[in-house]
């Protein structure tokens, strides 16, 4: 499969690279490196607020704590 690599754009082959879709080991870091600096975000909540008033709530087992 060809693609480009999603960090600097060049041509990537799943067949020749190990890092695929990232052209090299370095890519794959920055890659890496740019999700923990949170430069990346999920476009919509996994959850909705709805459930996390849920969550809130007071469960059974936390009154014998």
């Amino acid at each position: 499969m060809q693609h480009r690599c999603p960090i600097c754009k060049k041509p990537t082959n799943s067949e020749v690279h190990p890092e695929f879709p990232f052209c090299s080991e370095r890519c794959k870091m920055q890659d890496l490196g740019n999700w923990a600096a949170e430069k990346y975000v999920v476009s919509e909540p996994i959850f909705s607020e709805d459930d996390d008033e849920l969550d809130d709530r007071p469960k059974p087992d936390d009154n014998d704590h």
